[in-house]
């Protein structure tokens, strides 16, 4: 049985022949781990990166011809969900009969995906690589008999079903090492929160899965966190070497969560040798130790989401961070030796006012990092403030489950979109410009200290000019 998996981007539907409108910097590691386990069972797979590649969406569908599937399988998150449901509405105009599988974030809406999309047959939720091998067997079987396969919504007889949710494999460990050989697309480049600061090939890797904390702004509902072995994670590491990478990003959900693990993983790093630069996003949890474990096997950057400096709004997200601990978060993980800082921040959130906007602002321009990031707040199906807004009635899910909204877009919200917009404009302008000799002071001693800093310079002034340039796109429609 030949199955196809792909990973779309949106795109803008609007026009006549759109293509994608961003780039993948990350393999979709979610399908290559369904492959593994799918090949392990003796079918046969191939992966289209849509991000990867330029491809229109009637080049996606030729790609698809070619391939010639059994099964074809998507994997849809809110922004590439409408690009998602465009190929398999042209995938099954082109073969009625082809079974199509939706699977990843946006199947938390799976009953109202198959009430409005009768071209999709079936939404797996949760992680899909034991759902996918359950149910391609019963496909295989030309069984009907799905109620038996955990985590899936499906029609019969014109009914819309589901089943049990699928819990969660404790030792992650027996799911194969991803091969990223199988991606059709091009090479990556190591970027972090927009900013590519590599020109080098770079990959993924996941560590562990899962996050404990139930910050309320949040798309990851997998609480219980489940770390690889130290060994699993190095013979991944050791492969990647041998196939020419050069700089990894760490994805876990919260890679810092652990302190005595990461060292751990990072003592191995450094036994084995391994030549690689490596990047994660983390919590402000983490002892200074740690970071200098992390120092010594070569990790370069931590990014930090830090969301705001108002703790009334901090507070809201159940974020369980103060800004004092934020900024001693900073002081540990540059003493421990890494290079780059980064932190996000996040404004319009329902509850926020000016005054905590400003906070937050003041707030970013004063502490020590080297990059920051600003978003405007939006929430999707499944989070615990969508709901909410819902049922205080300041959202009208039926308008937006697909898509997601940013708060200031609703008319109840007390600052527009453009007006908040502006704002961020501003603050980057300001966040780079000469009006911060301190700042800039400290970049320069930065980059004299550092050889991995000066060596990829020309990758950051180049990105830091177009981080200005991407403010432009802050207003552009959603697609």
């Amino acid at each position: 049985m030949k199955v196809v998996l792909i990973n779309p981007v949106p795109m803008d539907l609007s026009e006549e022949n759109p293509k994608p409108k961003f780039s993948s910097f990350a393999e979709p590691l979610g399908l290559l781990y369904i492959a593994g386990v799918l090949e392990q069972n003796g079918y046969e797979i191939s992966i289209l990166d849509h991000g990867a590649t330029d491809y229109t969406f009637a080049e996606v569908i030729k790609w698809i011809k070619r391939e010639e599937p059994d099964v074809l399988g998507i994997s849809v998150l809110t922004r590439s969900f409408r690009s998602g449901v465009e190929i398999a509405k042209l995938a099954k105009k082109w073969n009625p009969n082809l079974p199509i599988i939706l699977g990843n974030y946006q199947t938390v809406c799976a009953q109202k995906i198959l009430e409005k999309y009768q071209f999709i047959d079936f939404c797996v939720c949760g992680e899909g690589e034991y759902t996918m091998r359950e149910l391609l067997s019963l496909m295989k079987k030309e069984s009907t008999d799905y109620k038996k396969v955990r985590g899936i919504y499906y029609r019969k007889n014109g009914t819309i079903r589901s089943t049990p949710s699928r819990e969660l494999e404790q030792e992650i460990d027996v799911f194969p090492i991803p091969n990223r050989k199988k991606l059709e697309g091009g090479e990556y480049k190591m970027s972090i929160g927009g900013l590519k600061i590599s020109g080098e090939k770079s990959g993924t890797i996941i560590m562990s899965r899962g996050c404990p904390f139930q910050c309320r702004f949040c798309t990851v509902h997998q609480r219980k966190c489940r770390h690889r072995t130290i060994d699993n994670i190095i013979e991944e590491l050791l492969l990647l070497e041998s196939e020419g990478y050069r700089e990894i990003m760490v994805m876990d959900d919260n890679f810092t969560l652990k302190p005595n693990w990461v060292k751990n993983v990072c003592k191995a790093i450094v036994k084995e040798k391994i030549d690689m630069v490596f990047h994660c996003e983390g919590r402000i949890e983490g002892t200074e130790e740690m970071y200098r474990y992390m120092t010594k096997a070569n990790f370069k950057s931590v990014f930090y989401g830090m969301e705001s400096a108002s703790q009334p709004i901090l507070d809201y997200y159940n974020k369980k961070v103060t800004p004092e601990k934020c900024k001693l978060a900073l002081k540990k993980a540059r003493k421990g030796g890494l290079d780059i800082l980064m932190s996000s921040f996040i404004i319009g959130s329902p509850p926020e006012r000016l005054k905590d906007i400003q906070k937050t602002i003041e707030f970013a321009l004063k502490i020590d990092v080297d990059y920051a990031m600003f978003h405007i707040f939006e929430v999707f199906p499944g989070i615990e403030i969508w709901d909410e807004l819902v049922n205080q009635n300041k959202l009208d899910p039926e308008k937006y489950w697909e898509t997601g909204i940013r708060v200031p877009e609703l008319p109840w919200y007390p600052y527009n979109l453009e007006f908040l917009t502006n704002i961020i404009r501003k603050t980057y302008r300001k966040f780079y410009s000469l009006a911060r000799p301190q700042f800039l002071f400290k970049q320069v001693l930065h980059t004299l200290k550092s050889s991995y800093l000066r060596n990829k310079l020309k990758y950051l002034a180049k990105d830091f000019r177009g981080s200005l340039r991407m403010l432009d796109s802050l207003s552009e429609k959603r697609f």
